[in-house]
Formats: C-alpha cells, sequence, structure tokens
C-alpha cells in the first residue's frame, strides 16, 4: 500500500526491537487513515526481523487518546463499519502475532487507544501515565471487539474499571493487573526499549495459545451494528472532555 501523505504512525527498528510510534499531534489521536497506517506499520514489524514489538506513542501527553473523526463521518455508518473493519484487524493481527508485543504508555491511552493496548501481551507505563474508555459515556463505541474478551487476557478489576468510563493511574492499573510495570517517564522510551528486548518470547507464545478461542468476540461483531446508534454519538462533546484534561 502506498501513501502520498505524511503517516500517522511510523516503524523503525532500535536495539533489536521493532518500534512502531503513534504520532498525529499532541493528543495521538487515531482516525481511520492512522488506523490504516497502524496497520501498515504492524504488518512490517511482523515480516522484518523477528523481534519483539514496541507500541508506543511519540510526546509526554498520550500514548493514543483514541478514535478521532467529525459529526459528519461518526454518523455515517460506511465509514464507522470501515473503522471497525480496520480495528478488529489491527487486533486480530496483534493477538495472532508470533512476535512478542508490547504496548508502552507515557501519558494517557483513552478509548481507542486503550483497546489497542489490550491487545498487547503485556503494558508497560510511565509513572505520569492515565487510563480509560470514556467512550462508555458519550456514546462511542468500540472498535476493536477486544473489550469482552478483556476477562480473558487480564485478571482481577481491570475489565470493571474499563466498563465505568472512569479514568484511572498507573498505581491503579498495576495494582488491577493491567500493567507489568511501571517506569520513570523521564528517557522512557529508552527504557521501554531496553524491556521489550528482554522479552521471552517462547514465554509470551503460551499466554497467546492459553487466550487463543476466546468465546466473547462473535458477539461482539454479531450486535455491534445492531447497536451502532449514530444520533447517540456526542464526538464534540468527547473532544471537549479530552482537552481539559
Amino acid at each position: 500500500m502506498s501513501i502520498t501523505r505524511t503517516p500517522l504512525v511510523s516503524f523503525s527498528e532500535d536495539s533489536g526491537v521493532n518500534v512502531i510510534f503513534i504520532s498525529n499531534g499532541v493528543n495521538n489521536s487515531l482516525n481511520n487513515d492512522g488506523l490504516r497506517d497502524l496497520l501498515i506499520a504492524i504488518t512490517d514489524a511482523q515480516t522484518s526481523a523477528d523481534n519483539p514489538i514496541l507500541i508506543t506513542g511519540t510526546g509526554e501527553r498520550a500514548f493514543s487518546m483514541g478514535y478521532s473523526a467529525d459529526c459528519k463521518k461518526i454518523s455515517d455508518k460506511m465509514h464507522i463499519r470501515e473503522a471497525y473493519s480496520l480495528g478488529t484487524t489491527i487486533a486480530r493481527a496483534m493477538t495472532s502475532s508470533r512476535q512478542p508485543i508490547i504496548s508502552a504508555i507515557n501519558g494517557y491511552a483513552l478509548g481507542l487507544g486503550l483497546e489497542i493496548a489490550l491487545c498487547s501481551d503485556i503494558i508497560i507505563c510511565s509513572d505520569t501515565a492515565r487510563f480509560g474508555m470514556p467512550e462508555v459515556v458519550f456514546g462511542i463505541p468500540s472498535l476493536t471487539g477486544i473489550i469482552p474478551e478483556i476477562p480473558d487476557r487480564f485478571p482481577g478489576k481491570v475489565f470493571s474499571r474499563v466498563k465505568s468510563g472512569k479514568i484511572f493511574d498507573a498505581v491503579q492499573a498495576k495494582e488491577s493487573g493491567l500493567v507489568s510495570t511501571i517506569l520513570d517517564h523521564k528517557n522512557f522510551v529508552k527504557q521501554s526499549v531496553e524491556y521489550s528486548s528482554k522479552v521471552e518470547p517462547r514465554l509470551l507464545r503460551l499466554i497467546k495459545t492459553s487466550h487463543s478461542g476466546s468465546q466473547h468476540r462473535n458477539i461482539v461483531d454479531d450486535l455491534f451494528f445492531k447497536i451502532y446508534d449514530p444520533d447517540c454519538i456526542t464526538m464534540t462533546q468527547l473532544e471537549r472532555f479530552r482537552n481539559r484534561l
């Protein structure tokens, strides 16, 4: 696939780790173009050197603060169907990857940003990280189908925290079992690359096997377009909410 615009996601190799950067302004929000770029980057990382894959965001404000679209696009079922197709394809690519995938959260991981992190094998974060699914409150649907799989993939209180729509911090994420380790926000990317380079692939393959075959995703796929109601979407209010954070 050829891209004539500036990609919103980039891929490079660093110290034996395939690093993917989400890069779209201070919030690193993802629209359909960003989802396409992320899928391309993941595919490139999987067909490149057989290294661990690290996904992170540029800057210190956000890993990604979620999906972004204007009111016209969010009300267009064809547009949202494309977003859903891209999101679920990304989720399948990540959860079935033979390489370990680590999401490194510095700043906010909200909505679709959190969903992408939830598709990873391991989530690490900085001490300034914040997590949440405020989309639940604003009527924005899940675009990856990963939310119902949380109980299969993560122990403890992760599912209850996510479905509440409330934002929680790094310590709460660690206590609930979402995050494996918390790193200092200074030199966060360098520390994350060092952490990722030490991940044991064989152990994570066993984890992936235990996660496969979830009973929940088909339910999400079947119901998504039955319950999706563009008249209930309040994207403008969600953007205002994000900008106040």
